[in-house]
């Protein structure tokens, strides 16, 4: 693989791991501060890494330019924000094991599981356009049929994508684009 391949890659790894952490960056903010009386110090640090998240997902956006642009010719163009609240809906568990359990170890333990395994998903399903977080800042999700049958997701600030038209934006993997700049 050419130097430049190998940045790339390593480009895609950065703003996966961005999008990871800034998409349970909000979850973790939350049980830290439920479980504040039980984790003492501990909840601060856990806050300080949900604000670094937040701040590395910045700078992984503002680099986002440098991944080789991909164009998707559009057929048909759908919303998808309902898959983000969805995939938000999911951090109810944890937190109500949280709130509602004991503040003692077993209660600690179940929250760490569910919160480890909603992790393990999101992974191993590529799940990195489900980013509640991009959400709050204004990006929006949309289902893209290309015209050679191919579904793609795209992140965008656009309002709008055409329903027939060309679609500009980095490709994160084999079915994700982000584009930088809310164009179509």
């Amino acid at each position: 693989m050419s130097e430049a391949g190998r940045k790339v890659v390593r480009m895609k790894k950065a703003t996966g791991l961005g999008l990871l952490a800034s998409a349970f960056a909000p979850l973790a903010a939350v049980l830290a501060l439920v479980r504040l009386d039980l984790l003492g110090w501990v909840s601060w640090g856990i806050l300080a890494v949900c604000l670094s998240a937040v701040v590395f997902l910045w700078l992984v956006l503002r680099s986002v330019s440098k991944i080789q642009e991909r164009t998707v010719v559009s057929t048909v163009v759908r919303r998808a924000d309902e898959r983000v609240v969805g995939f938000t809906s999911s951090y109810v568990a944890p937190v109500v094991v949280a709130v509602f359990g004991t503040p003692a170890l077993p209660s600690l333990v179940a929250t760490l599981g569910l919160f480890v395994l909603m992790v393990m998903i999101y992974l191993r399903a590529g799940l990195y356009h489900l980013n509640p977080t991009l959400a709050l800042i204004g990006y929006r999700l949309y289902e893209v049929t290309a015209d050679n049958g191919e579904i793609v997701m795209v992140l965008t600030r656009a309002r709008r994508l055409p329903q027939r038209g060309e679609v500009h934006g980095g490709h994160l993997s084999e079915d994700i684009v982000i584009q930088r700049k809310g164009r179509a």
